[in-house]
Parts: C-alpha cells; structure tokens; sequence
C-alpha cells in the first residue's frame, strides 16, 4: 500500500465525533454514545475497513464494534476525542490459503482546536494479533492524521 492510497478508517471514528463537539462545549467528558447523533455516527463507524489495509491475510473486517467514544471538553475550544472499538478481521472467502479471524481492540485518541478547525495530535493503538499485523504499516499514524484533518476541515466547512 502507498501512502496516501487508503485513508486510516480509526480516525474517521474522532472525525465523525468531532460533528457532536462542535455544538457548545461541555465542562468535561460525554459520552458520544448517549448523543442523539450517536445512530448516524454508528452508521458511519460501522463502515470503517481497517482489515482491508493489509496486503494479504486477514485482510476482511468482519467486525468493527465501537464500545465506547467520548468526548471532553479541554480548554477555550479545545477538545479531546477517545473511542475504543473491537475488532475483527478474517481472511476473504477467495484467498488461497484460509486464517482463523483474529481481534484486536483499537483505540483512537485525537486532540483538536475546534476554533481553528485543526487536529493537533492523533494516536492509534491497536493490540491483539491484528494488532502486530497492522502496526507493521509505515507511516500509519500520520497517514490517519492527514486524513483526518482533510475530513475535519470538510465538517468545518459546513458549519
């Protein structure tokens, strides 16, 4: 895979959270879950393909369950974003050699200044078995966080 080629679906999880941080801020933490917006944002989330960045293997999601997002308030139009999901990856129905699924969980945490439209830092983790598989691609963290700046800016746009 080439940079660029494939955006950092994780992210996309803290991009699509940012939509609920940027109503009036909050004095600490909230669960995005517990939003009104939470069906269409897990509507959105259920889509991500992490699995699908790898070249060969497990390279299907087969399940992506987010089991927590909040959102917190840090400071004059600051905010923080951290989401936890498990997930899935199996091996496609038409790969020559067949792989038991293997799981992980993947947590996203992402900083931003909403006032400035802009993310100031990103980490993902991911541990498990897919965990060791995905962290062998370069330059995942700053490919996600470009990415998610790019679909940031957009949310930005339409307020």
């Amino acid at each position: 895979m080439n940079p660029g080629e494939k955006p950092c679906k994780v992210i996309g999880i803290a991009v699509a959270l940012l939509a609920m941080s940027l109503v009036p801020a909050w004095a600490s933490c909230k669960s995005a879950m517990s939003s009104p917006q939470w069906p269409d944002v897990a509507r959105a989330i259920s889509t991500a393909q992490l699995c699908e960045q790898l070249p060969v293997g497990p390279n299907r999601t087969s399940s992506f369950k987010v089991v927590s997002a909040d959102v917190c308030s840090t400071g004059d139009s600051l905010a923080s974003i951290k989401a936890t999901a498990l997930l899935t990856c199996e091996t496609g129905d038409d790969a020559l050699f067949q792989m038991e699924p293997v799981e992980g969980k993947v947590v996203a945490t992402v900083s931003l200044d909403v006032g400035a439209c802009r993310i100031t830092d990103t980490h993902i983790e991911i541990d498990g078995e897919i965990g060791s598989l995905l962290s062998r691609l370069p330059d995942t963290q700053d490919f996600g966080r470009n990415w998610a700046q790019s679909q940031l800016t957009r949310l930005c746009q339409l307020r």
